[in-house]
This record gives structure tokens, C-alpha cells and sequence, in this order.
């Protein structure tokens, strides 16, 4: 290991007396916590562990009087070791800010907010505040955004990685800053733009005057050189969302055929789709081209670029970037009063990998948490609303792992409903009301999309009827719309109960388009409070196999627009309460094949306008109880129950062809 006589390091907490640097271990890298392990000694034999664990400390790399480097964080891990020779080991290990939020995890979402938003409200929320963003691309929002039990800091991390964002750390000696951009190009270098040179120095050995690196190792891999993604979106179901990423400069050394194909890809429109494509290709290909360096120059940090100097091979001599890198320090004058590695002095070695500083260079992308099972929701809307939803049949619902909602319309994004039946215009709809329970699952078990493909009953929201009571019901009960009247249809399938039942709150409208049949086979009955009308285009037949009684409150009229014929095979008996009127356009015929009789109660008028015939085969009897008058023009005929008979005429004509007999008391002619 590199020795340099001016180099030491310390190391200091927030509180109390610094300690003594025996060895120390640093792995740091883009888009990961640094991980800092110290092995240390302090003359106190006692120290406060309160004032060390949970607390912020600062690592300093010096050469001379000059601070090269610092590391600063919080305290996550203080042990106490072995004492002898008047001086006590410690252990310690530190780690930035960022790394509680690995502590931390969480069932939450966000609605309509970008990546970087959702990350800085997270990291608000861990009172993060020496927080930094240089983001040059836009990022869209995204419609639906779940942590689903993930911790904080992996949360973070994956939604990092799939928009292609990255992050990195500036040091202080009073703090550290959380810098979080979309291109590894803005993290700057280790100097100067114009000046930030770093040695090649291969043969290194004993105490080295410079910094330099002395090993430089390129490679080059063969990795994925096209990545193809698809999606789906019901808005646009026959749109594929399919877009492609294509290796440019760095595919001159392998074939370009290797295609990797993914789908989903997690996204839903196109502005979000080419982005992360060529994201995923980008991480892909992360270490297709990467060089690895081993030296002693502290000044390198993760995404800061230097300039290589010196390298036998001239094309080597460029600007890289360093992606990560681990530190190993010694330093036992710490422990001059041990014997053993007391004379071994301060050793400082680093290994790192980097890429060319043009290069693009994305996080590997993480796994996305995978929802194993359906879950349970309520359906939620605005205050006051029994039914919300949108234009698909849509619906907000509250999951009971949500503890930020507030069982409103804002609780979740819109979720889709499965119908048992979806057609162009037409299927099967019934839209979850507010309060109900549903069953939601997850597209291809993914916490961002959500699906209700069930409902459930449950003690708020119990079965239209009691159960097991009415095990044998099967029932399609709705309720009116902010009232409580109801439509149902109902099947009752108990063994001799047998029944099909339907309810209408309102109206019921029925349209046949063809035949309707109907078969009764026992009795039917049917009651209309108000009014009826049927309308008949055609032919009416009604067939009564025994009996019909027709009972009406108040008038009835009936109207024939031709014939009218009617054929009773017995008898009709015709019983009317007050008068009857009878109207005949033309000709009325009665025949009656027997006896006919005709009983009036009080009083009979009749009236023909020109003749009237009556042809009586063998006898005519009329009987009148008092009087009985013929009149024609002048001349009456009078016959009164006292037996006067009077007959009045201007001329009377009194002829026979046989004898002619009068007879009387007294006969009086003239």
C-alpha cells in the first residue's frame, strides 16, 4: 500500500474529543450511500455512547495542514473494543443522511407529481434539507405513483434509476449535500474544468511524493445493444406503445443484433416512453466500456471527472469520470505505544472504476415491488356523493393502508372497474357506490396499477337479505340514487317457493322487437292503480277457455272502426243500472233462433224515421195495463182498460167481404 509522509487522517464527532484514526474503509459510488468503517482509538476508557450513536461526525483525509478530503455523516454504528496501553478501540461506521430513510419504510402514493417531486417530498419528510437538484430534461407527472412497503431509501432509489436519474454527495467540513440531477455530465470535476489533472505513476513503491494512479486497466464488454419496450393504455387499446433504443458510439467493437424486449415498460404515453427506453438501454450498457484504477489520490469522488496524464498509451490520456470507488487507509502511529504495526506508518490506497467523460452513464434499474395478492378498498368521492365516477365507469377508492387519506375523492388516482360484460356501447355496467368494498388487483402485480375485479359484503355493507335465511335467494337489488326506494329482480329457488320477483321503484319500460310470448300455468293477476293503454297494430285474439268477468267503476267506451261480430253459444244476460243508448249508422238486424222477451220497468220509446215492418208468423198479442193509443196523422185509435174504444178520423171506411156484425146496448149511428 502507497505510503505518504505527510498524509493522516482524524476523525471527529459532533461532540466531545476527536479520536484517533487506526484504519478506515471508504465505499462510495453514484447512486448509492457512501459506507464509511473507522477502527479507532481514544485514551478515554468510558466514552458516552450518547454523544457518539445517531450524531453527525467528520472524516478528514490531510496531507500536511490540508484538508484533501472530507467525509461527513452520522454516526450509524459505535462499538467499544479492547483497552491496553493506556488507550481504548473503538469501531464506527458512517453514513449519510440519506441512509435513515433505509430505516424508515412506508405504504404510501402520490398523485400527479413528477419523480423529482416525489423524491423531495420523501426526502422532506425525513427533514432532509441539504438537498440539491440540476435537472436539465423534463420529467412528466405521473398519474399514479404507490410506495408499496418499500423502504424510503429504495423507494427513492428505484424511481431514481427508472427515470434516469442519479444522485451524489458533496462533502463539508460543517455538512454534506444530496445532489440529485438527470446527467452525469453536471456533477463537475475534481478541479478546475480546465485543470484537473490526475498521474499515471505504474511503479510505484515506498513513500510516494504525488498522489497518482498506478494501475490502469480497460475493458471492454459485450452487453445488450438494442432495448425494445411496450405498453398497454385502454385509452388508446390498439395504439402498441412500443419504442426503441439503439447503442451509438460505443456498439463500434461488438454486433448490434443483441436486442433485449421488455414489456410492460411502465409507461403510459409516449413522452415517458422514449425516455425510458433509452434509460434502461443506458443502464444496460453501464460497464460495457469501463476502466479500473488502483492509486493514492484522495481527490477522486464518484461522478467527478479529472484528466489521466502520462499514460503510455496516448488515447488513455483523456477525460474520465469515476463511478465508484473504495478507500483503505492505516495509519498506526496511532498506537505508538503497541508494538505490533507501530512502525508500519500512514498508507492510503484507493481502487475505482470509471468511464469516458462523454459517456452517459445510468443507474441499474431495481426491482419493482411486486403486489402478491388482491387487496381491499373502499370506494370514495366528494363529500355528499353516493356514485362517482368518470366517463370509463372509473372510481376512487381508500386502501386501508393509506394513512394520509382522507376517504374523499383525493384518496386515489382512477381505477378501472372489470364488468361482466364490455362492449362497444353496449355490456354489463354497475358502477361501485361510494362505501362499498372492492377487490382490487394489480396489472401484472404492479403496485401503479390498480384494477377493482371484485366486490365483497362485509358488516357495513351487509347481503340484501338475511342470510343463511335466505340461502336460496338470488338477487339483483339496487338503491334509488340519495333516497331509499329500490329495484330489484329477485329469484327465489326454494323447493316449492319457487319464484322470480321484480321490483320497480318508478317506471318499467319493456321493448320486444319481434314475438313476445308468455304462459302462465296456474293463475295471473294484474292490478294498475291509474291508467292503462294498450295499443294494438294488428290482429287482437283472446281466448277464454271457461269464464271471463269484466267489472269497470265507471264508463266504458268501445269503438270499432268496421265489424263487429259477436257469438255467444248459450245464453247472454245484459243487466244495465240506468239508461242505454244505442246508435246504428245503417241496418240493425236481430234474429233470435227461439223465444225472445224484452222487459222494461218503466217506460219504452221507439222511433223509425221512415217504415217499420213487423211480421208476426201466427199470433200477436199486445197488452197495455191502462190505455193503449194509435196515432196516424188525424186519426187515433184510443182502447182504455175500461173497455172504451174510441176512434177519431176525418172519413171512415168500413168494409168487409163477409158479414159485419155490431153489437151493443145501445147503437147509435150519426
Amino acid at each position: 500500500m502507497p505510503r505518504q509522509s505527510d498524509l493522516r487522517f482524524t476523525f471527529e464527532p459532533l461532540q466531545g474529543d476527536a479520536f484517533e484514526v487506526v484504519e478506515f474503509r471508504l465505499e462510495e459510488g453514484l447512486s448509492q450511500p457512501f459506507h464509511l468503517s473507522l477502527e479507532l482509538a481514544s485514551h478515554d476508557p468510558a466514552i458516552d455512547f450518547n454523544r457518539v450513536l445517531d450524531l453527525a461526525a467528520l472524516f478528514t483525509i490531510w496531507r500536511g495542514d490540508t484538508p484533501v478530503r472530507y467525509v461527513h455523516g452520522l454516526v450509524s454504528l459505535f462499538s467499544q473494543g479492547d483497552t491496553g496501553f493506556r488507550r481504548t478501540r473503538y469501531r464506527a461506521v458512517v453514513e449519510p443522511s440519506l441512509a435513515r430513510a433505509g430505516l424508515r419504510s412506508n405504504w404510501r402514493m402520490f398523485q400527479g407529481q413528477s419523480v423529482p417531486e416525489i423524491i423531495l417530498a420523501v426526502l422532506k419528510a425525513q427533514r432532509l434539507s441539504e438537498v440539491k437538484t440540476y435537472l436539465c430534461f423534463d420529467h412528466p407527472p405521473r398519474e399514479y405513483c404507490v410506495q408499496a412497503g418499500e423502504s424510503d431509501l429504495d423507494f427513492i432509489a428505484r424511481l431514481a434509476a427508472e427515470e434516469g436519474l442519479l444522485y451524489s454527495f458533496e462533502h463539508r467540513a460543517d455538512g454534506h449535500t444530496l445532489w440529485l440531477t438527470d446527467r452525469v455530465g453536471g456533477l463537475g470535476t475534481i478541479g478546475t474544468h480546465e485543470h484537473c489533472p490526475v498521474h499515471y505513476q505504474p511503479l510505484a513503491g515506498g513513500d510516494s511524493a504525488e498522489p497518482a494512479l498506478h494501475r490502469f486497466h480497460y475493458t471492454e464488454q459485450v452487453r445488450s445493444a438494442r432495448q425494445v419496450q411496450r405498453d398497454y393504455t385502454f385509452t388508446h387499446p390498439y395504439y402498441n406503445l412500443q419504442h426503441n433504443a439503439v447503442g451509438a458510439s460505443d456498439l463500434d467493437h461488438q454486433h448490434t443484433d443483441y436486442e433485449r424486449y421488455d414489456y410492460p415498460g411502465r409507461y403510459k404515453r409516449d413522452a415517458s416512453g422514449k425516455p425510458f427506453t433509452k434509460t434502461r438501454l443506458t443502464a444496460l450498457r453501464s460497464d460495457a466500456r469501463l476502466a479500473h484504477m488502483e492509486g493514492d489520490d484522495a481527490r477522486l469522488q464518484p461522478g467527478l471527472a479529472f484528466d489521466l496524464n502520462d499514460h503510455p498509451r496516448e488515447d488513455f490520456n483523456d477525460r474520465w469520470r469515476t463511478l465508484a470507488i473504495e478507500h483503505h487507509g492505516t495509519q498506526h502511529s496511532s498506537l505508538l505505544e503497541e508494538a505490533f504495526g507501530s512502525d508500519s506508518g500512514t498508507a492510503y490506497r484507493l481502487s475505482a472504476s470509471a468511464i469516458r467523460w462523454d459517456a452517459d452513464w445510468k443507474a441499474p434499474l431495481r426491482a419493482k415491488p411486486c403486489i402478491d395478492g388482491p387487496q381491499i378498498a373502499t370506494v370514495v368521492g366528494p363529500p355528499g356523493e353516493e356514485i362517482y365516477c368518470d366517463e370509463w365507469g372509473r372510481v376512487k377508492v381508500s386502501f386501508p393502508w393509506d394513512r394520509d387519506s382522507n376517504q374523499d375523492d383525493h384518496s386515489s388516482c382512477w381505477i378501472r372497474v372489470a364488468q361482466g360484460w364490455a362492449g362497444a356501447t353496449w355490456g354489463a355496467m354497475a358502477i361501485p357506490r361510494v362505501g362499498q368494498e372492492l377487490i382490487i388487483s394489480y396489472l401484472d402485480g404492479d403496485p401503479d396499477q390498480p384494477i377493482a375485479t371484485g366486490r365483497a359484503y362485509r358488516e357495513t355493507n351487509l347481503p340484501p337479505y338475511q342470510l343463511p335465511k335466505h340461502k336460496t335467494r338470488m338477487t339483483i337489488k339496487s338503491r334509488s340514487h340519495k333516497g331509499q326506494g329500490f329495484n330489484e329482480l329477485r329469484f327465489e329457488d326454494e323447493l316449492g317457493q319457487e319464484e322470480v320477483f321484480i321490483h320497480a321503484q318508478k317506471d318499467k319500460n319493456v321493448h320486444i322487437k319481434h314475438n313476445n310470448g308468455v304462459f302462465v300455468g296456474n293463475d295471473r293477476s294484474e292490478r294498475v292503480n291509474h291508467n292503462e293503454t294498450i295499443s294494438i297494430g294488428d290482429n287482437r285474439n283472446e281466448d277464454v277457455g271457461n269464464n271471463e268477468t269484466i267489472s269497470i267503476g265507471a264508463n266504458r267506451s268501445v269503438t270499432i272502426g268496421a265489424n263487429k261480430t259477436e257469438t255467444i253459444t248459450l245464453a247472454k244476460a245484459e243487466t244495465i243500472g240506468l239508461a242505454k243508448a244505442l246508435t246504428i249508422g245503417a241496418g240493425y238486424q236481430t234474429s233470435v233462433g227461439a223465444a225472445m222477451n224484452t222487459s222494461v220497468g218503466l217506460s219504452q220509446s221507439e222511433q223509425v224515421g221512415l217504415h217499420k215492418s213487423v211480421m208476426v208468423s201466427r199470433r200477436f198479442n199486445i197488452t197495455a195495463g191502462e190505455e193503449f193509443t194509435v196515432t196516424v196523422g188525424k186519426s187515433t185509435l184510443v182502447m182504455k182498460s175500461d173497455g172504451t174504444v174510441l176512434i177519431n178520423g176525418r172519413t171512415f171506411d168500413f168494409s168487409a167481404t163477409g158479414a159485419v156484425q155490431i153489437n151493443g146496448k145501445d147503437v147509435d149511428i150519426n
